[in-house]
């Protein structure tokens, strides 16, 4: 990350302590890219990542935050949807 890119998120993150939020804990795509290549897994589109991100906050749990833990279920989540999705499609229009 860059110097201009690097003041912008830390500017926001005072703009949101200011107002109340903790934000000392932010997760980033690369956190689950990271999870992708520690598992042997084909790396995944940032975009794809997000969704990921999406499906840990569906599946959020107070008592427990999200966590490693919690980021890899959502990743295995994520992966068996799409490949669902994927055997779905391929069904649907190969017959």
């Amino acid at each position: 990350m860059d110097n201009r890119n690097t003041q912008v998120l830390e500017s926001a993150r005072e703009i949101l302590k200011a107002y109340g939020y903790f934000i000392d804990n932010l997760w980033h795509v690369d956190d689950i890219h990271f999870l992708c290549e520690q598992k042997g897994l084909a790396k995944i589109s940032h975009s794809e990542a997000m969704e990921v991100f999406i499906i840990v906050s569906e599946q959020f749990d107070g008592d427990v935050g999200i966590s490693w833990p919690q980021l890899e279920k959502a990743l295995v989540h994520y992966l068996r949807r799409r490949e669902l999705l994927k055997g779905s499609f391929i069904r649907d229009y190969s017959e």
